[in-house]
């Protein structure tokens, strides 16, 4: 299913610089950004490439284990942290919040 529907607002030039910054942090296109904090997602910014190292450790891990039940509990990890740092949250409903996520203020 193509793309069928476009809307347009106006903002101000700043608002536009701050979701310029921000879907840029996140390593999106402003437009991708509007539109999932739109449906009430909460973009992630881009991770470090020190995370993913640390992904690949801690997996790194369950191959040395002889235990199934730490391979569960580490794949369990794996989980949490990939869906906590990785993948954006809905309504609230991620572990962890960017602290510059919200609403288009500047103080």
């Amino acid at each position: 299913m193509g793309k069928e529907t476009r809307i347009t607002f106006r903002l101000s030039q700043k608002e536009k610089q701050i979701i310029t910054a921000k879907a840029k942090k996140c390593g999106i296109s402003r437009t991708e950004y509007v539109k999932q904090r739109a449906l009430g997602y909460e973009p992630r910014a881009v991770p470090p490439d020190a995370l993913f190292k640390l992904l690949e450790k801690i997996g790194g891990l369950e191959d040395k284990s002889s235990s199934p039940e730490l391979d569960s509990k580490i794949e369990a990890l794996l989980k949490e942290i990939s869906n906590t740092l990785l993948l954006p949250g809905k309504d609230g409903g991620a572990l962890l919040q960017l602290q510059d996520s919200g609403p288009f203020t500047e103080t």
